[in-house]
């Protein structure tokens, strides 16, 4: 056992049952200051931008340093976020060592994923697609298209995520994220080859087959782009009310699916609708809101910056 994994269970306080309103006005509450940090961050990125352009800079250039801003500014401020409720629960004092590794590959990952994105959406307007829906022409259905995004959404995370456990090249890039240790908000990163792969197969063909669904479901991006920290977060304050464990994947939920307990290996997928792992056989529910220890048996942890970028390409990934 790690010493922070010590740490962290002789620190942590038995987490109390609480019933649905009230965590529904306190998780509520992340999810506002979540959302008002991020269209602070959309403001910041818009004002750089035209500032770039006025000073002269490409529109290509300035488009794409203000998208970088945007992606460091949003890690660490949610970071920041989940680190201040973790913090108030668990007491700890070791802000470094939790957290350094984490912003490291997570600002490195986000670098290489908005230049690669950034660069593909800059030539899909050449292939002159037609989207098959347009969420303009949605009118009083618009809850509907919102909800069905989300759906499709979460579909296709699921089967991508086993594919990633299932298929031995993608599982040399998806064991990156499975050997974090002691997993918090901030050590939630991925390879970036794996979050391209997530570009490659979901966001890009989303963004062919609708037409600008973002102006309109602003808010649920907001919930999966939260999510991803919330979920590796090890705060069981944060942990949903049972009842809601079953139609909502929680950051207790996810952490089996990283458990090193053979009975939790190849459960728990989902990663937004845990309803999704009940339908394919592979939900393991758990029964308290306990954080199993996390990583991989007789693979070594990353040890750099440079084993983060190159470890899935070498004999040893």
């Amino acid at each position: 056992m790690s010493r922070l994994l010590a740490e962290k269970i002789g620190n942590t306080p038995e987490p109390r049952r609480r019933g649905l309103a009230p965590f529904i006005l306190y998780f509520g509450g992340i999810l506002v200051l979540a959302e008002s940090a991020l269209r602070a961050i959309a403001w910041l990125q818009n004002e750089i931008g035209w500032a770039l352009i006025d000073r002269g800079g490409a529109p290509a250039m300035a488009g794409l340093t203000a998208a970088l801003a945007n992606g460091l500014i949003t890690l660490v401020g949610l970071v920041a976020l989940f680190a201040f409720f973790e913090w108030k629960t668990l007491g700890f004092t070791n802000f470094a060592q939790r957290y350094r590794e984490g912003l490291t590959y997570g600002a490195t990952a986000a670098v290489i994923v908005t230049i690669v994105q950034a660069a593909v959406f800059l030539g899909l307007p050449k292939f002159a697609f037609e989207p098959l829906i347009s969420a303009d022409q949605s009118g009083q259905m618009l809850i509907a298209f919102a909800v069905c995004y989300m759906l499709v959404v979460g579909l296709l995370d699921y089967w991508l995520h086993r594919a990633l456990h299932d298929i031995p090249v993608l599982w040399r890039f998806h064991a990156i994220h499975h050997q974090i240790e002691d997993l918090n908000a901030a050590r939630s990163y991925s390879h970036w080859g794996q979050d391209i792969l997530y570009l490659s197969i979901i966001t890009v063909p989303l963004a062919l087959i609708m037409e600008s669904p973002e102006h309109y479901i602003a808010v649920l991006t907001t919930i999966y782009l939260v999510s991803n920290f919330y979920m590796h977060s090890d705060n069981p304050a944060l942990s949903f009310p049972p009842a809601l464990r079953h139609v909502l994947a929680d950051n207790v939920y996810h952490h089996h699916h990283h458990s090193r307990a053979i009975e939790h290996w190849g459960r728990n997928y989902c990663s937004f609708f845990s309803f999704y792992d009940r339908i394919f056989g592979t939900q393991h529910m758990p029964q308290d809101e306990q954080m199993h220890p996390t990583g991989i048996d007789g693979y070594r942890p990353l040890s750099s910056w440079r084993d983060y970028l190159v470890r899935p390409f070498t004999k040893e990934g």
